[in-house]
């Protein structure tokens, strides 16, 4: 896990070694144990890199890393998880290695397949390669969006970087686009994973590749969800063995680590699997991190079940509205975007708290919520779905135990009754925008919403020089579940019902039970109402106003765009 910068000077030669000097410190956070700035014998292209040793800690992984012959140069941030089966495959062909790391693989793969490999990776990433004898760059990030990856265009220069603070410090400031900031004053969603805050900075988006070639840029999508593809298995039983093999397969390579693992711990579902799965693999003093807050989104009950079956080594986190007032800057900065909601915060204290207990990888549960339905307004989505197909037997049962889980949740509306008679008049309900098959709008949510994130995520560990895996977004199991039919996604009234049935012996009941979703969720509106986040807001307003905004009325809102402005104006 690292950081990466660079700069292709179109036009021209490059040799400014001050100007690298100051992207590599903007992200010295993504990698503290080592740094290293690379320009080509022509003066045209320039790398940086800065490092956190996760896998072969030796120097000779270090980076920039270059082919043997010196043709290609490559920095990399992220993992690759099945590196060592796609070594093996190249040792057969020939190719000789020098180091035990990743980063050599991912490069000799480019060499021998050139961007065709992409596929072929199971892994989270954001890398650029330099062929010196074509002049060419080649860039490529993940399927969903895990590793970040920025870029600037103007004039003579291609300016890239993992985080967005880099292209800042190499151009000594930024135009922050004022419309996306009112328009997130005035509670537009516009924060995503698709488009920043700043005027002219670019995002490649996941599952998306380029070439530059001279100053011609050619972007391709190299990967997609394909919802034609439909498991043919005998029962539902093998259906739940196929998720769990593929679950257990994905946590197998998430394991691969030069340095100690962890997890994080929310008491839901999805990291209750996490940890309790790992049980599996006997490891000794496995450390877990969790954020607690006083009331009712609480989450202690069931995070001290889940430490109670597994013995693992819980540590504990009570982030509190004076922390975040105090913090807020520092959040904000390493965000790069005012953040929706506190749970942000909630995130960042944990991995400031697995920072401080020395653990450097965490495994985290994110990634299932948006394709296997753990989101509240997906229920309606999977019940409807029954009701438009005329599966009966299905729509009848859950229908009964919506209401049953739910309670004041329960209402399916009346709407959806209409549904079958529109179809035939070739009209659908705006609440189908984003399709109305089950799967297409969880293909949505796993596309758009999760970006979202993963940014967050991303950010907060990186702040900390901590790397997060996330077994649900191994590719394999995210495509085998969208050719799943919809009763094994959500049935008996429960969401993510293959997951819980392929770790049901594993977990603790209490949670295989669970229908409510909380998370890494503070009281807001609690804190919101402390002096030091009022006194916050009340600044912000007469900040804002005074830089020609409307505040809009949520505070929260208003604090966290006064701190983006404050600490991102040029």
């Amino acid at each position: 896990m690292c950081g990466i910068a660079g700069v292709i000077q179109l036009y021209g030669t490059f040799n400014d070694r001050t100007a690298l000097a100051r992207m590599s410190e903007a992200i010295a956070h993504r990698g503290p144990d080592g740094k290293g700035e690379w320009i080509n014998d022509s003066s045209q292209v320039a790398f940086v890199h800065r490092r956190l040793s996760i896998l072969d800690l030796s120097e000779q992984a270090a980076q920039p890393m270059f082919s043997a012959d010196r043709r290609f140069t490559i920095v990399f941030n992220g993992e690759i998880y099945n590196y060592v089966e796609l070594r093996a495959d190249l040792e057969k062909k020939g190719v000789k290695f020098y180091t035990k790391s990743d980063t050599e693989v991912l490069l000799n793969c480019y060499i021998d397949d050139k961007e065709n490999f992409l596929n072929k990776l199971d892994g989270m990433f954001a890398f650029a390669i330099w062929d010196d004898h074509e002049k060419k760059l080649f860039c490529a990030r993940d399927r969903f969006g895990e590793k970040p990856f920025y870029f600037y265009r103007y004039n003579d220069q291609f300016v890239f970087a993992s985080e967005i603070k880099a292209i800042h410090a190499f151009l000594n400031g930024l135009e922050i686009d004022k419309e996306k900031i009112q328009s997130y004053l005035y509670g537009v969603n516009v924060i995503n994973d698709s488009t920043t805050f700043f005027k002219n900075i670019e995002t490649l988006l996941p599952a998306h590749c380029f070439t530059l070639l001279g100053n011609e840029l050619l972007i391709r999508r190299y990967w997609d969800i394909d919802l034609s593809i439909k498991a043919n298995k005998a029962s539902r039983e093998d259906y739940i063995h196929e998720f769990g093999r593929l679950f257990n397969e994905s946590i197998t390579y998430r394991l691969r680590s030069d340095v100690p693992i962890g997890s994080s711990l929310s008491g839901g579902l999805d990291s209750t699997a996490v940890v309790c799965s790992l049980s599996d693999y006997e490891l000794k003093g496995m450390h877990t991190f969790s954020a607690r807050f006083e009331g009712p989104k609480d989450e202690g009950k069931w995070i001290h079940e889940v430490v109670g079956k597994t013995q693992v080594k819980s540590h504990e986190v009570w982030p509190k509205a004076t922390g975040f007032a105090d913090e807020l800057d520092r959040l904000i900065w390493h965000q790069e975007f005012p953040p929706g909601s506190s749970s942000v915060y909630a995130q960042w204290c944990v991995m400031k708290l697995a920072h401080q207990t020395g653990v450097k990888v965490l495994l985290d549960g994110q990634g299932a919520d948006e394709y296997l339905a753990g989101y509240d307004e997906l229920k309606y989505y999977a019940i409807w779905e029954h009701f438009r197909k005329c599966n009966w037997k299905h729509y009848f049962q859950e229908k009964k135990l919506f209401k049953l889980n739910y309670g004041h949740h329960a209402s399916l509306g009346y709407a959806y009754l209409f549904d079958n008679f529109l179809d035939l008049l070739s009209i659908k309900r705006n609440v189908y925008s984003n399709g109305m098959d089950f799967n297409e709008v969880l293909k949505h949510y796993t596309t758009t919403k999760l970006g979202e994130l993963l940014r967050y995520a991303d950010r907060n560990s990186m702040a900390h020089s901590v790397e997060v895996r996330l077994p649900f977004l191994y590719y394999k199991l995210v495509e085998f579940v969208f050719s799943l039919p919809t009763e094994m996604i959500y049935s008996q009234g429960k969401t993510k019902f293959i997951l819980r049935e392929a770790v049901k012996e594993k977990i603790p009941s209490l949670i295989y039970n669970r229908t409510d979703k909380i998370g890494f969720a503070p009281p807001q509106q609690l804190w919101m109402d402390a002096p030091e986040l009022k006194n916050l807001v009340q600044k912000a307003k007469h900040g804002l106003r005074d830089a020609g905004y409307e505040p809009g009325e949520n505070g929260f809102s208003q604090m966290a765009a006064w701190s983006f402005i404050n600490k991102f104006s040029a």
